[in-house]
């Protein structure tokens, strides 16, 4: 698939099928999650707000003042919508947005983290592994094969 389409194209087939582009013992499978549909509700105000930029730095205050709900009618609301609390939720978008710049790029993990709104590669690396199950660097190694 890789030589006759591409990496992208072999990539996103592996992920369709719920297996690894490579196999190697010990790897996790990664799988693209669906973001929940952001619509004009305040809890999809706030979403819409940190996927507008998710290198702000995000609070449950700050997205509740968004929504324009207190901060525990916001948890409340949000975790009923996608099943998450708030601060997990965009540390998943975080991770997710952080998938396309491994693959496609050479830019250094601290590069990346910082562009996806981590404060530190340390932060990054420590969400990515309980996320991904792997390290930023054996997923770019995995996925640009």
């Amino acid at each position: 698939m890789r030589r006759d389409h591409g990496p992208s194209v072999a990539n996103a087939v592996a992920r369709r099928l719920v297996v690894p582009p490579h196999r190697e013992g010990g790897q996790a499978q990664f799988v693209e999650a669906p973001v929940a549909a952001v619509d004009d509700d305040p809890v999809g105000r706030a979403m819409d707000w940190v996927l507008a930029d998710l290198t702000r730095p995000v609070t449950v205050a700050a997205l509740a003042r968004v929504a324009g709900m207190s901060e525990r009618g916001f948890i409340r609301h949000f975790g009923r919508r996608t099943g998450t609390s708030p601060l997990r939720w965009v540390i998943a978008q975080r991770i997710a947005a952080s998938l396309p710049l491994l693959e496609t790029t050479a830019a250094p993990i601290e590069e990346i983290a910082a562009a996806v709104g981590f404060e530190s590669p340390v932060t990054f690396r420590h969400h990515f592994g309980r996320s991904m199950r792997t390290s930023p660097s054996a997923y770019r190694k995995a996925f640009r094969r």
